[in-house]
């Protein structure tokens, strides 16, 4: 009897901890110069309008984002990004994906973007390249910031760097230094076009 009750436990354990092993989302960390290897498109613009939609078949709920374009630092230039991801809210129906982004009508975003098997564009590093864009209301320069990526490992990132690429607090960092760091001075022409 013992051996029995014994030999059900380790079933039962062994069953949660795959239980929970599935439930996991890890994100392979990305430097700023993978994402931008990696990006086909890279912009800065202001998030125009965001909705929720079922897919075909009514099995998911994805959401499409819609960025107007100010600037495109690499790939072919475009007036608008739309960007589409699982889970949203549709009616009563909410879906919620972990590490998925939030977006907001009106914020002014850098994406690192890539097309995904659909054909649609998704952010690049899977939330990693997404960034707030702050402006010096004195001055109007633009930073680049980004609240930690908790799911992400970056083993001996530390600091305000460490924010910025993935641990850490929240930091600001000039958006032109990011994005020469990111693209490269000569990859994007020290300029967006």
């Amino acid at each position: 009897m013992p051996h029995s009750l014994a030999r059900a436990f380790v079933w039962s354990l062994a069953l949660l901890t795959a239980a929970s092993a599935a439930q996991a989302t890890q994100i392979i960390y990305q430097t700023p110069e993978q994402m931008g290897q990696e990006a086909t498109l890279v912009v800065r613009g202001v998030v125009s309008q965001v909705q929720s939609f079922w897919n075909e078949t009514h099995t998911k709920i994805f959401t499409e984002t819609v960025i107007s374009v100010d600037a495109t630092y690499k790939g072919r230039e475009v007036r608008t990004a739309r960007v589409v991801q699982l889970g949203g809210v549709v009616g009563n129906v909410r879906v919620h994906v972990h590490g998925a982004l939030s977006w907001r009508a009106g914020e002014e975003v850098l994406l690192f973007l890539e097309p995904d098997n659909r054909g649609n564009l998704r952010v690049t590093g899977f939330s990693q390249g997404k960034f707030d864009i702050e402006r010096d209301p004195a001055t109007g320069e633009m930073f680049i910031t980004r609240p930690a990526l908790d799911a992400i490992a970056g083993a001996g990132v530390s600091g305000a760097q460490g924010a910025i690429e993935g641990t850490g607090g929240t930091a600001e960092v000039r958006l032109d230094e990011f994005l020469d760091r990111a693209l490269g001075s000569a990859a994007r022409g020290g300029e967006a076009r």
